[in-house]
């Protein structure tokens, strides 16, 4: 009885480390979290305003400021930076808790993806890139073959796998159907180096941020910014700690500085919304913004589709270009709305991807409704909160389930020495419970294609928890090797004799 328990726990904490596994593994799955909830189409009535009017930039100041200070301390997040601009100039900016400067930079995450489509489309403006041509054209050593076209990365329809790193990019599934993938945009990131001759930074200085004065941006572990860095949190069992985490770079990380670790201020990021307000002024032609609108990869939803960095959603009629962003210590909101000459980005120094962002992601829904002349809803993360409270409680069951056995190894010891049953079957049972059961969670990080490496940095916490319960199980195999070895040796020693290893 007593070891048929001992199996029971030692399965049950696999099953438990499994579960809050597979969990965090359908949260990542989301390509950079949620859309701006407030953009759904289907709002109730009380979210509407009653007239559709601009309000003034005090009146927007105010409101903002009021709805900022109720709320920010609700979100739980360490440090916020909002803008509102125009094609005028800036409407709003503010920071929060330890974002004390909007010169302070933060990784944009997904943001970066636009910028890469602003590259793209002002070689094809300089005939340098076709859209329609093949993408193994410009960088053949990839293996694409002639199916996948530049336009299919710009509008994530190439097939790529969302985990795919640029030196394992797989197979291609379902081209021309949207399929969200960091590796689209690094790719496009090869292509500008390739055609060029300039690494994607220069080129991206040189046409993009240097003349939009951005002076604040650069590209994440690849250069020295000017201005300070807000320090990015990564979550640890529901409670933010600046950990001093950096991206990996090369072909071997999970997204590059094309698909997600540009660093901006908020008030480089006003800039650069208000080049789109004003038609890619020095920076593009008005048609190459017009087309972002105009030509997009449906995903699916009649109201939503994708192109050169951005998703196209209708709100009531009215086309809004919108991405999130969120990398393993930051995350993002930007929005432009062309028919109102509006555009609002949201910055913070922290990511929370079991949470989903809840705190951050009700904060920016809030400030695009105010911009928007919307009733905005009050922040609750309540959820995130209740979240993190079960799954710190999954944690300890699974430790103190797989820890368990090493305080009972002297009872297995004697067990194993009275046991009537064959000694394969205890073997069996060992390599199950230490090695097999170990095997199977370890495996289950790649059960979505994510790599391990790239689950730590993302779930640092239950990396952490997971690693100590497979250092545990195996540990305790180990030791159980060891002591049945000891006693078989005596055996052999007491009788003379081997003994068969099945009797």
């Amino acid at each position: 009885m007593a070891k048929r328990l001992r199996f029971g726990l030692a399965l049950f904490c696999g099953v438990v480390v499994l579960l809050f596994l597979l969990v965090a593994c359908a949260r990542v799955a989301m390509p950079d979290g949620a859309f701006v909830s407030a953009l759904e189409a289907d709002r109730d009535g009380s979210d509407q305003p009653t007239v559709h009017v601009t309000m003034s930039d005090d009146h927007l100041s105010a409101a903002l400021d009021d709805y900022l200070d109720r709320n920010f301390s609700a979100s739980r997040v360490p440090g916020l930076a909002v803008a509102v601009v125009s094609s005028k100039g800036v409407r709003y900016v503010a920071t929060y808790g330890d974002v004390t400067d909007s010169s302070q930079t933060f990784v944009i995450g997904s943001l970066s993806k636009s910028f890469t489509g602003v590259c793209i489309m002002q070689l094809a403006e300089r005939g340098l890139v076709r859209l329609d041509a093949p993408v193994s054209l410009y960088v053949p050593e990839y293996g694409l073959g002639d199916a996948v076209t530049v336009r299919d990365l710009l509008d994530q329809t190439s097939g790529l796998g969302y985990f795919s790193p640029l030196d394992d990019l797989g197979t291609q599934e379902g081209v021309g159907t949207f399929s969200y993938a960091n590796v689209n945009y690094d790719l496009l990131g090869r292509i500008v180096e390739r055609v060029t001759g300039q690494s994607y930074a220069d080129y991206l200085h040189e046409n993009v941020l240097d003349r939009l004065q951005m002076n604040d941006s650069s590209i994440d572990g690849v250069e020295q910014g000017r201005a300070s860095e807000a320090p990015g949190h990564r979550s640890w069992f529901g409670v933010y700690v600046a950990d001093g985490f950096r991206h990996g770079t090369g072909d071997g990380a999970w997204g590059g500085p094309a698909s997600g670790y540009i660093r901006s201020s908020v008030n480089d990021m006003a800039s650069y919304l208000r080049m789109y307000l004003n038609g890619g002024r020095d920076v593009l032609e008005r048609g190459d913004i017009d087309q972002t609108v105009r030509d997009c990869a449906l995903l699916g939803d009649p109201d939503s589709a994708y192109a050169m960095g951005w998703f196209v959603c209708d709100d009531d009629g009215e086309p809004v270009m919108v991405h999130p962003g969120q990398v393993e210590n930051y995350a993002a909101q930007m929005v432009v709305v062309p028919g109102r000459d509006l555009g609002i980005v949201v910055l913070t120094d922290c990511d929370d991807e079991i949470g989903d962002n809840e705190g951050f992601g009700q904060l920016a829904d809030g400030v695009y409704s105010i911009a928007m002349g919307y009733e905005p809803q009050d922040v609750d993360a309540g959820g995130s909160l209740g979240t993190h409270a079960m799954l710190n409680l999954a944690y300890l069951v699974a430790v103190v389930a797989a820890a368990a056995p090493l305080a009972l190894l002297r009872r297995w010891k004697a067990k194993w020495l009275r046991s009537s049953r064959p000694r394969l079957v205890l073997w069996l049972c060992v390599a199950f419970e230490h090695a097999l059961l170990p095997l199977l969670i370890w495996c289950s990080s790649g059960q979505m294609g994510m790599r391990w490496h790239d689950f730590c940095d993302f779930y640092p916490e239950q990396g952490l928890v997971m690693t100590l319960v497979l250092g545990l199980l195996v540990a305790e195999g180990a030791a159980k090797v060891a002591l049945a070895l000891w006693d078989l040796r005596g055996r052999r020693k007491g009788d003379g004799s081997e003994e068969p290893a099945g009797s």
